[in-house]
């Protein structure tokens, strides 16, 4: 996901991990310029992270928190590409 993202310009971070997703996570948190953090679902159903990005999205209006299907999505979902271009406004 995050060799798509850096093709068009945006900077990403890749975690392997819910301790490396939290990390990222707040280490976005701290950088005023972050408009959005896009992370896979497998790391959004993590209780520990979810929590955290309920709080977020209550105390803040920005980063915007958006979660999209990793490689092990349903089948039925959108695809990956569509969404990422749906997010960014640009075809991909």
């Amino acid at each position: 996901m995050t060799t798509g993202f850096k093709l068009v310009g945006v900077e990403g971070v890749e975690a392997t991990s819910t301790k490396e997703a939290q990390q990222a996570l707040n280490k976005a948190l701290t950088r005023p310029e972050i408009g959005i953090v896009i992370m896979s679902e497998t790391f959004f159903s993590d209780s520990s992270i979810r929590e955290e990005v309920d709080k977020i999205r209550q105390e803040r209006a920005t980063p915007l928190i958006i979660a999209v299907p990793g490689s092990s999505g349903q089948a039925n979902e959108m695809p990956l590409s569509a969404i990422i271009s749906k997010i960014l406004g640009i075809k991909v």
